[in-house]
């Protein structure tokens, strides 16, 4: 893997100051922000804008529901930009490659602490690349193989210094590339406030799972599960993945987990019910296997 660099780059291009009507607007993402790619001399970056295409109205409402519902952040425009910035220094400062920043870039016309220039990386995605039937499957399995112990590490850090900044709020296939035989992780901009990190582990790998079922399908679902117990150094993290499902710390968030149960979508074959009841019982199985 590339040596890990500081967050905030000083390479790349001078400092600039850009205008916003020069910058083509084809926007990189969906619903919410604002990502576009602009060529610099020395240095092709992505502008990410935070004061997307929702209304005041709704950034209060998500805030709302961020804050008092679900133990996030707030989902205001300058509050996940500094979010963002403060999680990337984080996992670079831990080892783990992300989008780094270009301060030296400035952009006429919006708030400064508003939006971020990154650097822009040709990396291939996870949710692509794991579909590529141009890459043979044990190909794709080792990359596989190789993502994770990083993970575990990113996880065994987060655990021990009760750091919920390292738990990926979004994780998923979506948020992960592999670029030049390593991986870089994106997309920081909330996290959760709860300090009972080892159940913020189980949830993000009930995440990262489901997103692989839902992108993959069965076989590689059944395959990528299998090599997950297989491969995951700590038994007792994977665990983390049922606990925070159905034998979580907080009696109330038990009670919450029991009362989500009862919807209709949290009974199909993906959800992350069925993904942590999946985790289980194959932990199950190899610690009767080996025991």
């Amino acid at each position: 893997m590339t040596a890990v660099q500081d967050s905030v780059r000083t390479d790349g291009p001078a400092p600039v100051r850009l205008r916003l009507e020069d910058i083509d607007k084809a926007n990189m993402a969906g619903d919410g922000n604002y990502l576009w790619r602009h060529s610099l001399p020395g240095a092709e970056i992505v502008l990410k804008v935070y004061y997307g295409n929702r209304s005041s109205l709704l950034y209060a409402k998500k805030t709302f529901g961020n804050v008092v519902l679900t133990g996030r952040t707030s989902h205001m425009p300058k509050a996940r930009c500094a979010v963002e910035a403060d999680c990337v220094r984080t996992w670079q400062s831990h080892g783990f490659r992300c989008f780094d920043i270009y301060p030296q870039v400035d952009v006429d016309g919006l708030p400064r602490e508003g939006y971020m220039a990154f650097e822009y990386v040709p990396g291939k995605h996870f949710k692509d690349l794991f579909i590529d039937r141009s890459l043979p499957l044990e190909e794709r399995m080792a990359i596989w193989r190789q993502f994770i112990p990083e993970w575990h590490r990113r996880h065994r850090i987060a655990v021990d210094t009760s750091d919920s900044r390292l738990i990926h709020e979004n994780g998923d296939v979506k948020h992960v590339m592999l670029y030049e035989g390593g991986f870089v992780y994106f997309d920081f901009e909330m996290i959760y406030r709860s300090k009972d990190v080892r159940m913020l582990v189980g949830r993000e790998i009930c995440s990262y799972m489901r997103s692989v079922g839902r992108f993959f399908g069965p076989r590689l679902y059944e395959r990528m599960l299998d090599d997950l117990v297989a491969h995951y150094p700590d038994s007792s993290l994977l665990l983390s993945a049922w606990d925070q499902a159905y034998r979580h710390n907080n009696p109330f968030m038990r009670f919450a987990r029991w009362l989500d149960r009862m919807k209709p979508s949290n009974k199909k074959i993906y959800s992350k019910y069925r993904v942590a009841e999946d985790i289980a019982s194959r932990l199950s199985k190899s610690s009767l296997t080996t025991g």
